[in-house]
C-alpha cells in the first residue's frame, strides 16, 4: 500500500493578512485565500498565497451562485489560480476567473 503525505495544518497566519485568510490544507502543500468584492465591477477579487504569505495569484472572479462574506465559509476543492470552489451553508459555490490583475 502506498503512503499518502499527510494533510498540512494550517501554519500561522502571515501578520499581513487579513483576518479573513481562510487557508486550504492540501497534501503537502496548502494556500492562503482571501476574497473580497469589487462593488464597483460587481465581481470578486480573490488571491491566493503561500503558507508564508506570499502572493501565489490574484485576479477578478465571478460566480452564479450567491455568497454572504459576512457569513462562515470555507475554501475548498478545486482551487487553483482560475477556478475558486468554497462551502457556505452546505452548498457549494464556483468562482471562475474573469480577468488577471494589472501585473499578473
Amino acid at each position: 500500500m502506498i503512503k499518502l503525505p499527510e494533510i498540512l495544518p494550517a501554519p500561522e497566519r502571515p501578520s499581513h493578512l487579513p483576518l479573513t485568510a481562510k487557508w486550504l490544507s492540501g497534501e503537502g502543500a496548502g494556500s492562503w485565500f482571501v476574497i473580497r468584492k469589487n462593488e464597483e465591477e460587481q465581481d470578486y477579487r480573490i488571491t491566493r498565497f503561500s503558507p508564508s504569505g506570499v502572493i501565489e495569484c490574484d485576479g477578478f472572479f465571478n460566480s452564479v451562485e450567491e455568497i454572504d462574506l459576512t457569513l462562515e465559509y470555507a475554501i475548498t476543492y478545486p482551487s487553483n489560480c482560475l477556478k475558486v470552489t468554497l462551502t457556505q451553508r452546505n452548498k457549494k459555490i464556483r468562482f471562475h476567473k474573469t480577468k488577471h490583475d494589472s501585473w499578473d
